[in-house]
């Protein structure tokens, strides 16, 4: 099982240092280390981001909702995942998703402020975040550029993968067959034809709340 120093050092923006940094860094940086219970928020949607956090252990589930259809996309991340980051500083300082655990969750917060200090302890620091922040705003565009003719399957994937992680665990659009439809410009007929089609083809699941699109 790997220590508390080698989960830290796995995590997204404290990639590239070493134990003896890592070490002094947390001697000076009160970080908090939170236990969660299953059925819990770790963050609410619209809520203000005031702190960075990294998941150690455990599942949860963030859902995002559309403005303005019945429509959400959920993730289901995992250890090392990181919540906050793309809204820790500029106009949007809200979570634009809600964070459910599933099951017993482990995740180590720092402030903004204290994140602040980190950030000009070391230049390492600066280009992991700038990286990371780099990936999230390119996500988006490069999904737009690649497609051509927006297929059904196209469309949905441009929508739940500009707003999940590409480490997440599983990506669903949530919503009713009829709504669902409506966001892809087709009829509900057509929707389910192709539904079925892949489901069949294994290249999607559907339950009772709406689909899962199996990354490929």
């Amino acid at each position: 099982m790997a220590t508390m120093y080698e989960t830290i050092l796995e995590l997204p923006l404290f990639k590239g240092i070493g134990e003896e940094q890592l070490s002094l860094l947390l001697e000076k940086t009160p970080l908090e280390f939170l236990k969660f219970e299953e059925g819990e928020f770790v963050h609410g949607a619209n809520q203000k981001v005031d702190a960075l956090d990294f998941i150690l252990s455990g599942k949860v589930r963030l859902s995002y909702t559309l403005k303005h259809y019945p429509i959400s996309v959920e993730e289901i991340c995992g250890k090392g995942h990181l919540l906050g980051a793309v809204n820790l500083f500029g106009m949007q300082t809200r979570y634009p998703s809600s964070a459910l655990t599933l099951g017993k969750v482990s995740v180590m917060r720092v402030e903004k402020s204290q994140y602040m200090n980190i950030l000009t302890s070391d230049r390492i620091f600066i280009l992991n975040f700038v990286n990371y922040l780099s990936a999230a705003a390119q996500k988006a565009p490069s999904l737009l550029m690649m497609s051509g003719k927006h297929s059904i399957r196209r469309t949905l994937e441009e929508l739940a993968f500009s707003l999940t992680a590409r480490t997440a665990k599983e990506v669903s659009v949530i919503g009713k067959d009829e709504d669902l439809a409506a966001y892809c410009g087709v009829g509900v007929q057509e929707f389910r034809e192709w539904k079925n089609r892949d489901i069949m083809g294994g290249h999607l699941l559907s339950d009772s709340r709406g689909i899962i699109l199996l990354k490929k």
